[in-house]
């Protein structure tokens, strides 16, 4: 009965944040057919949180991991990873800012699909191809050449500064290269200190300042080091952040957790918010090790332009579920700084591995994943809950 529920508050939702802003557009390729996607609308049985499913099922959709916003500079505008039952022949889907889709842009064969916003243009967003970066409009579906530098870049996409006006990308040997926008003048590079062997697709803009992040993990050492985009270092948090999963606030606050892995050990969970100079470390939610029996690992994502809160959306593993549901299996929570919380709803996902890592049956866009806007109005997050992975939109009603 839950998958028909149909509520008009959220038609009202779709109305108020502009959907029809941004103009619907033909596909791609001329007579191409439009996919078939049932958006579904539903208040979230636990906690009644809004959300809109697009609902796929020839296929999977997911977003772009939850360090990547998926929404446009004015938010009338997201991207969706389309992709086959095999997980295979990905697309670039261009959607309006509820969700509906527009036209197919491209496929990783022709640009990498790690894309990043404008942070002023709503038409512009900034994508690679080996050595090359790009700057794609979706107006003219035109990609135009801004830099094309000496060596192959890593698969770790593009990433904008805090004001949108520079521009990061690393290369092969490791090298992290900025670039003042629009012009691609003012370049800045420098290597970081890292263990030999590092290796990582995370390294990106914090979205303070001009501040970069790097994570390593290293045997028994992990951290995580930050730099200012002239190689200058500004801190280095030791003994945490080697897998990621963390985030930057606008003010340089990091979000972290710990989530001890060991088998039969104490799994309880501790999310921190420590200042960008590592003081003032505190705990601003946790969790009993009983209430973490079945949760295999979370995230956390701090909206573009929010100062005060974030979300951590946490999951488990499709061969280790509980006989029922209990709290904190796969809850998608509103964590403020000020220690205080509020559950927002559940992703009813679970990530699988049943055909070994990469394979078919390797789920791993079934991890919510969950990013927020800029403004923290909405969230994108993945679900398998009907069975293939789906994109879904959470929206949030938070006082600002």
């Amino acid at each position: 009965m839950r998958w028909l529920v149909l509520s008009v508050w959220l038609f009202a939702v779709v109305a108020y944040r502009g959907e029809g802003a941004a103009a619907p557009v033909s596909s791609t390729k001329p007579g191409e057919a439009q996919p078939a996607i049932a958006i579904v609308d539903f208040a979230d049985a636990a906690y009644g949180g809004r959300i809109r499913q697009l609902r796929k099922g020839d296929g999977h959709e997911h977003n772009f991991y939850y360090t990547r916003n998926p929404w446009n500079a004015d938010g009338t505008r997201m991207l969706v990873i389309h992709s086959d039952l095999e997980q295979k022949n990905w697309r670039v889907a261009l959607c309006g800012g509820d969700g509906v889709f527009q036209k197919y842009l491209f496929t990783p064969n022709e640009y990498d699909w790690r894309i990043v916003w404008d942070r002023h243009d709503p038409d512009v967003f900034y994508t690679t191809r080996s050595a090359a970066l790009y700057r794609y409009n979706v107006q003219t579906g035109r990609a135009d050449l801004l830099k094309k530098l000496a060596q192959p870049l890593r698969p770790t996409g593009a990433s904008l500064n805090q004001r949108g006006d520079r521009i990061l990308v690393a290369t092969a040997d490791w090298t992290f290269h900025s670039f003042g926008l629009p012009d691609m003048t003012a370049e800045r590079s420098f290597r970081p200190a890292v263990p030999k062997g590092y290796n990582s697709d995370k390294p990106a803009y914090t979205g303070h300042g001009d501040t970069i992040h790097v994570a390593y993990a290293d045997g028994e050492r992990q951290a995580i080091v930050v730099y200012r985009d002239d190689g200058t270092l500004v801190h280095e948090f030791t003994g945490i952040g080697g897998g990621g999963h963390y985030d930057f606030s606008p003010e340089g606050k990091l979000a972290y957790f710990k989530l001890p892995l060991g088998s039969g050990g104490n799994r309880a969970l501790e999310v921190h918010v420590v200042n960008l100079d590592g003081s003032d470390d505190r705990i601003v939610f946790a969790a009993a090790a009983a209430e973490m029996a079945y949760v295999q690992n979370l995230h956390v994502s701090w909206p573009d332009n929010v100062n005060d809160w974030f979300v951590a959306s946490l999951f488990p593993n499709a061969s280790k579920l509980p006989p029922k549901y209990q709290r904190w299996l796969d809850e998608i929570v509103l964590i403020r700084v000020d220690g205080t919380h509020r559950v927002l709803a559940r992703s009813e996902t679970a990530h699988s591995r049943a055909a070994g890592r990469g394979g078919a049956g390797d789920l791993f866009w079934a991890q919510p994943l969950a990013s927020p806007s800029a403004d923290g109005r909405r969230i994108a997050f993945n679900s398998s809950r009907s069975g293939t992975v789906d994109q879904c939109i959470l929206y949030v009603n938070e006082p600002r």
